[in-house]
């Protein structure tokens, strides 16, 4: 059980709903604003009741069931008309009077659905003037900020990770050799999906593909579950609609982290309404993609999380799963080094070079520190070094150095460096998180797909 996820969550849920009601008693009416603050903490609470047991699961149920209701309630309030035409669609007997029917809406449930596959939109929008297929209604403005700039760096600059590396490395070479590859009937991976424990260095691999793949003429985006659930509801499962629907324009790297908010399991007891329709939303979205003959060449989807049980087994059957350990013995002594080198232009102006801001003693090296933080994330590391940095000014200026000047040069000239004992030191200011019970339930996930 991950108690500081679980805490953290806690702690969000509760600030939406107390946000939610003061908004309701600052406008005195439902509001869009109030509908959305209850969305996220719904979100919050599902994903509570799916990582607890017994009376507290119970707890977040009830929980999520309020927000559904509220979100109900407000989505009435704000659609009054689209509200009765759902009362009406949902009794047998009952028909919808034509004089009521707004203009520009399908006057049958069929014509409804037909309007609903072409535009994307659900009823929410139904009376509204529809929205250019291609959009779904979601602003140019918002899809801007889903394409990311170049990361800047390759597979070259990350340590460790090799069997991750070759078979990234292969899918690169793949597009490199599209021709042959059909020529051949040689099939190539075009999905993938990371999974494995916070500050793993998921995101951190995933950016160096990413790079590689902009060499050959990719462009990149990026969604997190946060960019999904920023709308109110029916909006959600447009952004997934365009998202798809805008990566087949051109080559383009798909990549949605935290996907296990995006795409959640169906089979969970728990699960809203509002989160089923948007992994239904999801899959279709993501099965046209992957069915989508040559097209879908154009795209590499990526999907990345650190609680792969909770992601639809929809998904989770096309896709080359990759899990992702916490970082090896030589990726650490690298997280190590690199924290204390800096990039320089040569003195051609052009070439970069890489030189060491600070240096270990001659009884101790990187690799060291690497031994004695085994079961580290790259969170713990981070912060290891942060104690380290600290001990290390205080022992460089209580030396020799009398400013700071003087200070600055003894460790560029080595006379000041790392010690074991500052290291050792730097270690005992901080405690890891324990990791068994996250460890433990990835086993199990890798497990269980290796026997399907």
């Amino acid at each position: 059980m991950d108690i500081e996820k679980i805490n953290r969550l806690n702690n969000e849920y509760r600030a939406l709903v107390r946000e939610a009601r003061a908004i309701r008693e600052e406008k005195g009416d439902p509001s869009r604003e109030e509908g959305l603050c209850y969305q996220n903490a719904s979100e919050r609470a599902g994903q509570l009741a799916s990582m607890t047991v017994g009376a507290e699961m119970q707890h977040w149920i009830s929980e999520q069931d309020m927000c559904s209701g509220k979100m109900r309630e407000i989505w009435y309030y704000l659609n009054p008309e689209e509200a009765k035409k759902k009362a009406q669609r949902t009794a047998p007997a009952a028909k919808p009077a034509q004089a009521k029917t707004p203009a520009g809406a399908a006057s049958s449930a069929k014509g409804t659905q037909a309007s609903e596959s072409e535009s994307g939109a659900g009823t929410e929008n139904e009376g509204e003037k529809k929205p250019n297929k291609n959009t779904y209604g979601i602003p140019d403005s918002v899809v801007a900020h889903w394409f990311q700039e170049d990361p800047g760096y390759g597979f070259d600059k990350v340590a460790g990770m090799e069997e991750l590396k070759e078979l990234l490395n292969d899918c690169v070479q793949d597009i490199a050799s599209e021709e042959l590859n059909e020529y051949l009937d040689i099939s190539t991976v075009q999905s993938f999906f990371f999974y494995g424990p916070p500050g793993c260095g998921k995101t951190f691999i995933i950016k160096a593909f990413a790079h590689e793949l902009m060499q050959k003429g990719y462009r990149y985006m990026k969604l997190e579950s946060s960019d999904v659930h920023s709308k109110f509801s029916g909006e959600a499962d447009k952004i997934v609609k365009r998202a798809f629907a805008e990566a087949l324009e051109e080559p383009t790297i798909l990549f949605m982290d935290e996907i296990d908010g995006i795409c959640q399991s169906r089979s969970m007891p728990n699960l809203s309404d509002f989160n089923m329709s948007l992994t239904t939303t999801f899959l279709n979205a993501y099965n046209d993609l992957i069915d989508g003959g040559k097209d879908r060449r154009r795209v590499i989807f990526i999907g990345a999380t650190n609680y792969p049980a909770n992601v639809d087994i929809g998904m989770l059957d096309r896709v080359e799963l990759v899990p992702v350990p916490l970082p090896d013995e030589e990726a650490r002594a690298a997280s190590f080094h690199a924290k204390f080198m800096k990039r320089v232009k040569a003195e051609n102006g052009e070439e970069e070079q890489v030189i060491e801001k600070v240096q270990c003693a001659d009884d101790f090296s990187w690799e060291e520190m690497a031994e004695a933080t085994e079961g580290y994330n790259q969170r713990d590391i981070d912060r290891v070094i942060s104690h380290l940095r600290v001990l290390l000014r205080k022992s460089v200026l209580s030396g020799e150095a009398v400013n700071a000047a003087d200070a600055v040069n003894a460790l560029k000239t080595g006379e000041a460096r790392i010690t074991r004992e500052m290291f050792e030191a730097a270690l005992a200011k901080y405690h890891p998180a324990p990791k068994d019970d996250i460890e433990k339930s990835l086993n199990e996930f890798t497990n269980k797909m290796r026997n399907l």
